[in-house]
């Protein structure tokens, strides 16, 4: 009998502790938001960094193409072909509105960025919502593991 109470106890008691380490909605949110704030300062340096935000292995729906399922190299070699004809200029981006779980969230904000043609001169206006999912990594990080947008 004595064994079995403190088994009880003892789960009772790792339940209190989980319980107390998980962090509330108002932390997840703050802390999602620090992450799009932190991916879009890296994104406008307009280099390859901002790819670190992916899981090694994410899915993505694009406007006109069917779900696919990426790897941050595929997102590395897409970006490459971008970079090398445009130069691109993100001239706004919304506060991003979070829907916080567990160890999942959503985040979505207005994007205003445009692509400068390299040779032409010619501008492409990309106006659009950007939406995301988070998920906690095993390492307790964030990463993006989905990923869509809408253009306006």
């Amino acid at each position: 009998m004595i064994l079995m109470a403190g088994f009880f106890i003892g789960c009772k008691n790792e339940k209190i502790k989980d319980s107390a380490t998980k962090p509330t909605d108002a932390e997840l949110t703050a802390l999602i938001t620090e992450q799009v704030d932190s991916l879009y300062s890296v994104y406008e340096r307009f280099d390859y960094d901002w790819i670190e935000f992916y899981a090694d292995n994410y899915t993505a729906i694009y406007p006109d193409s069917p779900i696919q399922h990426l790897t941050k190299d595929s997102l590395i070699a897409q970006w490459q072909k971008i970079y090398a004809k445009y130069d691109v200029q993100l001239i706004h981006r919304g506060r991003p509105t979070i829907i916080p779980s567990e160890d999942m969230a959503i985040s979505y904000n207005t994007f205003n960025e445009i692509f400068i043609n390299k040779e032409s001169t010619d501008t492409i206006k990309n106006v659009g919502t950007y939406i995301v999912n988070w998920k906690r990594q095993p390492d307790d990080s964030w990463k993006i593991v989905f990923e869509t947008l809408q253009n306006h």
